[in-house]
């Protein structure tokens, strides 16, 4: 993997003991236990790096297992940026059961289409590519979606970012996409429906609205 770059928002990190991550919830529930016994992995989430403390969460196999911590900068061991994913193609490492499940196959078609973009995948989808773990789920009630990280995305139009995500959500799953700059980011459908006035940002410091997404995250 290579040295530890920046850390930003929806990384994933892995390290070797439980306790260098501290926890809220103490004693743990069951769900984090089972979680950390099969993987010592967690995401990053947004915030404010303070005395080398890296906010993160940990994640079990349901939407409601979600658990908020820190993670002590020094003991981690590997680190998985959105792109990683994307340039080294790791769904061709899953077992070809999973690789045919919906959300993987719509990553599959969706990659050429983002050629010329910088960007990423995260949630359920990376999670299972980082670590085997079965994450991902189709069913007749559910199908993951797809949670897209596009880093620097060139402005659109109302009208051009509701075609955009057309073409990312014609494969049978939700593409959720994310614009992101730096620890800042909107999210993009929100902002093609063209209801709002002003547009959720989220930032390192907290949620704030904009009348001007794209001018806003370059400028918190």
């Amino acid at each position: 993997m290579g040295k530890i770059t920046n850390i930003w928002p929806h990384d994933l990190l892995t390290f070797a003991n439980n306790d260098d991550l501290i926890l809220e919830k103490n004693p743990l529930p069951e769900w984090a236990k089972d979680s950390l016994s099969k993987a010592k992995i967690v995401v990053v989430r947004r915030g404010i790096i303070k005395n080398n403390l890296i906010p993160v969460g940990l994640r079990g196999y349901e939407r409601n297992q979600r658990l908020a911590g820190f993670l002590k900068k020094s003991s981690i061991e590997k680190q998985y940026h959105p792109d990683y994913f994307i340039k080294h193609e790791s769904w061709r490492d899953l077992p070809i059961e999973r690789q045919k499940l919906i959300a993987f196959q719509a990553l599959i078609k969706i990659a050429p289409l983002l050629a010329d973009y910088q960007w990423g995948i995260s949630g359920s989808l990376a999670y299972e590519m980082a670590t085997g773990i079965k994450m991902v789920k189709e069913s007749p009630e559910h199908v993951s979606d797809l949670d897209l990280i596009m880093l620097d995305l060139p402005e659109l139009s109302v009208d051009e970012a509701k075609n955009f995500l057309a073409k990312l959500n014609q494969f049978g799953t939700h593409a959720d996409v994310q614009v992101v700059h730096g620890e800042n980011c909107f999210s993009l459908e929100e902002y093609s429906l063209g209801r709002a006035q002003e547009i959720l940002i989220k930032t390192a410091t907290g949620p704030i609205l904009s009348d001007n997404p794209w001018q806003a995250i370059k400028e918190e």
